[in-house]
């Protein structure tokens, strides 16, 4: 079974290069970061430090319950979105099980399949880089247990709308257990996208996973959440590990669901600057695929790899998608202006330099 491919760190990149400046654009992080009142009450948790955390941390719960309009009930809390799909496979796949994802897409699905012993069955995205879910339905068959979604899709950033969602649900409804991967949900502006809560609350075997990784500027203290009908909730929590969170990261996370102000300032931010940067990129001929989330993945006319490498000598760390299975194409993490300014910069100068001008 490979292991999971990561994106280039800072870390590794100043060991190789002896850089001191560099900007990490590659893993969809946000680069304002959490706000100051969410930074005071992850310092504020280090006094319980010696202590473990709650098994179900109650105060976010109630967080996410004010938050999601779901009950108590319907909600669980993971060590990130990474734990959390991977506890839907842990309860749901059997030896010899078929597994629906898409594919390019994130890397947790297959691995979630192949863990628990089960076959993978990956089905191609569009070629807008959205979910084919009449492809995946025509694949649903009585040995399929699971289907994996992602939407917006990581790397592309593609989207299923209401009607097609709608229809797929009806086709495959009970006969197997549907996650979908909303990790970038907060960055999605188009009216079309499709709302599976009322699905969830009516008792569709639907899984909505979430995390507090991007718009929330958490991706290091390792919390997600996730949605489904109580019936599957109770049988995750006999798999889950008990202390999977941590305690700073709990508060962390419950002050991030009440600072409004920051985070809707944040938001607003990355939709204006990931329809300037698609411009940009444009002009100068790239083509971009359409983006619901806070990143942008376009066609960079070379070898993904050899790109990134030559970016990152610039002190900027972007993507190559090659690892999702999407050849010849980096994604770009949408960030404060400088720093996209700084990639374009960059990006101007390696492709300068490979063409000699």
């Amino acid at each position: 079974m490979p292991g999971y491919t990561p994106g280039r760190s800072i870390e590794a990149v100043a060991r190789e290069l002896g850089l001191n400046d560099i900007v990490k654009l590659a893993s969809n992080e946000s680069l304002w970061g959490p706000s100051p009142a969410v930074l005071q009450a992850a310092q504020n948790a280090l006094s319980r430090l010696h202590q473990y955390p709650e098994v179900i941390p109650i105060d976010l719960v109630n967080a996410l319950v004010q938050h999601s309009g779901f009950s108590q009930d319907h909600l669980l809390v993971g060590n990130g979105a990474d734990e959390l799909l991977r506890l839907v496979a842990t309860v749901y796949v059997r030896p010899g099980d078929r597994v629906l994802y898409p594919q390019p897409s994130f890397a947790a699905y297959a691995y979630g399949a192949s863990l628990m012993g089960g076959r993978g069955v990956p089905i191609a995205l569009t070629s807008k880089g959205q979910m084919d879910l009449d492809a995946m339905a025509e694949q649903v068959d009585e040995s399929t247990s699971l289907i994996y979604l992602c939407s917006p899709n990581n790397p592309t950033g593609g989207i299923f709308r209401q009607r097609a969602w709608d229809t797929f649900l009806t086709r495959v409804a009970h006969r197997a257990v549907i996650v979908v991967d909303q990790a970038y949900r907060e960055f999605v502006d188009d009216p079309g996208y499709a709302h599976i809560e009322d699905d969830i609350q009516a008792g569709a075997p639907v899984v909505m996973v979430r995390t507090f990784s991007k718009l929330y500027g958490l991706a290091g203290a390792r919390i997600g959440w996730l949605a489904a009908p109580p019936e599957i909730i109770q049988l995750l929590m006999r798999v889950r590990e008990p202390f999977s969170l941590n305690t700073m990261g709990i508060a962390a996370a419950s002050k991030a669901l009440e600072d409004h102000e920051y985070f809707d300032r944040v938001q607003r931010e990355t939709l204006q600057l990931r329809g300037w940067l698609r411009r940009e990129l444009e002009e100068r001929s790239y083509r971009v695929l359409d983006s619901q989330a806070n990143f942008l993945t376009f066609d960079c006319q070379m070898d993904a790899l050899g790109l990134a490498k030559l970016m990152e000598r610039k002190g900027v760390i972007i993507r190559p998608t090659t690892s999702f299975g999407l050849d010849g194409h980096c994604r770009v993490s949408i960030a404060p202006r400088p720093l996209l300014e700084r990639f374009l910069q960059a990006l101007d100068e390696v492709t300068s330099s490979i063409r000699g001008d």
